[in-house]
């Protein structure tokens, strides 16, 4: 019998999830340094995506 297989996620759209969980962290924590390093958290996935999402774009002539 072989494995199950893990349902398979897209890199965006997993990226996007971990973004936005951080973001709400930013603003349900009571615990300021938790609320401080999830903005961060938040603020590197948010570059990251752009970066993904650049280099999956075709450059223009």
């Amino acid at each position: 019998m072989s494995r199950p297989h893990r349902p398979r996620v897209p890199t965006e759209a997993l990226l996007d999830a971990a973004r936005r969980a951080s973001e709400r962290l930013t603003h349900l924590s009571r615990d300021p340094d938790v609320r401080r390093e999830a903005g961060n958290v938040a603020q590197a996935v948010a570059k990251l995506l752009e970066a993904i999402r650049k280099a999956g774009q075709t450059p223009q002539r």
